[in-house]
Parts: structure tokens; sequence; C-alpha cells
């Protein structure tokens, strides 16, 4: 016959296990993507450090919808937090379309200062406005051209290309200022469009061209680091809200501790998976990009119209002031 002690433990082990907070958490990245393996380790680490207390169940691959779709479930409160692109942000902060201004950082070390510093104290409040906590940014990376139809060295070899980008405004100025044909294809349908032909080529940083192996139907990459992207981890507001002070700073504190493993994990393997593609006859260039910077007037002029000028040179301002 069970002790009194073990009935208690068993009443009060059933209690913490009802008690502990289930919250979602869903994001556009593959299962073999770093921003899965972030997003496991910070969900193990909060449980962990929440003695159980929370218990966060991962979503990848866009199981609970489009990007677009998983952002506005945060937002209304249908669903607990996301890994949001940054031009999905943008669509309801629009300052975040400042991240993507091209050629205005120079390089992964420069984008952390920013991200990390003044443009997070400067986005949060902002964030908070439509019902988020801006937690932290984690990487998506640095922006390459991909085609099927011949090497691109300067921006004239860029003219007439039908490119598919996201359905950002940033981007497609960028493409647009350079003389691609934009084309919008959704990023579930990717890589279908493009084993089919469906467009000439796309832009992704380096570790989502090798994990969706859109080399196999893009055989040219020019690497012109563009523009910057990310993916925003951001909680709603209610949910916040119903956490503990302490709760509220572990939760912080592994959003920064998954934000720097994805950003080491893509920057380590992207050299990796540049050289394995080239093993594989991928021709990649690396051409000066001067030329390519000198033809962002009229993407800058998109850009300050959307974002105001105010933010636009702010922005700048920042970059300046971080080199």
């Amino acid at each position: 016959m069970p002790s009194f002690c073990s009935l208690l433990c068993v009443v009060y082990g059933s209690s913490a296990a009802f008690a502990a907070l289930e919250l979602r958490l869903g994001h556009f990245g593959s299962e073999n993507h770093p921003s899965h393996t972030a997003a496991k380790q910070f969900a193990e680490n909060v449980e962990k450090r929440t003695n159980g207390e929370i218990k966060i169940v991962i979503y990848p691959n866009n199981a609970l919808g489009s990007p677009p779709e998983v952002l506005e479930q945060v937002i209304i409160g249908a669903l607990d937090m996301s890994l949001s692109g940054q031009d999905q942000l943008a669509k309801h902060v629009p300052l975040f379309d400042a991240v993507a201004i091209p050629f205005s950082i120079g390089g992964y070390d420069h984008m952390d200062r920013v991200l990390d510093g003044p443009f997070k104290e400067w986005a949060a409040p902002e964030v908070e406005k439509v019902g988020l906590v801006y937690l932290s940014s984690w990487e998506w990376g640095f922006r390459q051209i991909t085609n099927s139809k011949h090497p691109i060295k300067s921006p004239d070899e860029v003219q007439g290309l039908k490119i598919r980008t996201p359905p950002a405004m940033a981007y497609q100025a960028a493409i647009e200022a350079l003389g691609g044909n934009v084309q919008t294809i959704a990023f579930a349908e990717l890589v279908m469009a493009m084993r089919q032909g469906v467009v000439d080529g796309q832009e992704n940083p380096i570790s989502v061209i090798y994990d969706l192996k859109l080399y196999e139907s893009q055989k040219y990459i020019t690497i012109v680091n563009y523009l910057y992207s990310s993916m925003v981890h951001v909680v709603s507001k209610n949910v916040w809200d119903k956490l503990t002070p302490d709760q509220q700073k572990v939760m912080r504190e592994e959003s920064d501790s998954s934000r720097a493993l994805m950003r080491k994990l893509v920057r380590d393997e992207e050299q990796k998976q540049i050289e394995e593609m080239r093993k594989l006859g991928i021709q990649i260039d690396e051409p000066d990009l001067t030329p390519f910077k000198a033809k962002m007037g009229p993407a800058y002029d998109k850009i300050k119209k959307n974002i105001g000028e105010a933010n636009f040179d702010k922005w700048m301002k920042i970059a300046e002031a971080t080199k």
C-alpha cells in the first residue's frame, strides 16, 4: 500500500504537470535548417530553467500556415510565438524594412552590432504597439542571386532575368533596380518552381540554397550580399504578460542564446556549403559589388517612401556609427 508521502508526491507532481504552460512556436525553416536546431535548444532550455513550468512545442516548415499567416496568428493571440521573417514584420512595423536597405551593412559582425544594439532599442517599442514582444533577431543571412541562364558578373547580366523574390518591398525594389523582372512565388512553392523553370532564378542566403538543393536547377550562384534578412523571434504580448518576471528573464536569455547558436551554425556552414556546391559543378562568382551598389538609387527612393525618410536616414546613421 503506498505511503502517505508517496501519495502526496503523486498529487503535487500531477498538479505541477497540469500547471505547466504550453506555448506553440511556429517558423518557416525546415527541420534540417539551423533555425530548427536553435528553436529546439530554446525550447529545451526554457523548459529546463523553468522546472517544467513552460513547455514549448515547435512547428517548423510552415506547419501552422504560411509565414504571413503565422505572424498574424501571433498578433491576434491565436498562436503564442513565432520566428518570422523581417519582411513579414515590416508589413506591420514598416521600419523593419530598414534592415533590408541594400548594401547598407558591411558584413555579419557589423549587422550583429546594429541588430542587437541600437536597432532593437528603436524597434522594440514599435513592435509592442502591434501586440508583440520583440525578443531577438535570429539569423537568416545575406542574400545571394542564383539563376539557370548564365553567370552574373555585373549588374547588366541581371537585366531581363525573371527572378523570384518574397513579397517584400525592399527585396523587390533592389532586384528591379538591377534590371531583374521580379516574380513573387510563395516560399513553400519555391523548390518546385525552380525545378519546373517557372522563373530564371531566385535570391536567398547560401544556407537556404544548399538546404533546399536549389543548385540542382540553378547552376549559377552570384555572391552579392545585396541585403540581409533575419528571423525575428516575437511572442504575443498577451502571453508575455501572463509570465512571471523570472520566466520573462529566462525567455529573453534563452532567445539570445539560440540567436547566437543559429548565427554560428549558419556562418560556420556557409563556406563549407559553397565549396561543396563548387565540387558539384556549380559556378559561384564573387564580382566587384561597387557597380551593383551604384544601381540602388531607385530602390532607396522606394524604401524611403515606404518607411519614411527619417527612418531611412536613422538606419543609415546607425550603420555608419557602428562600422
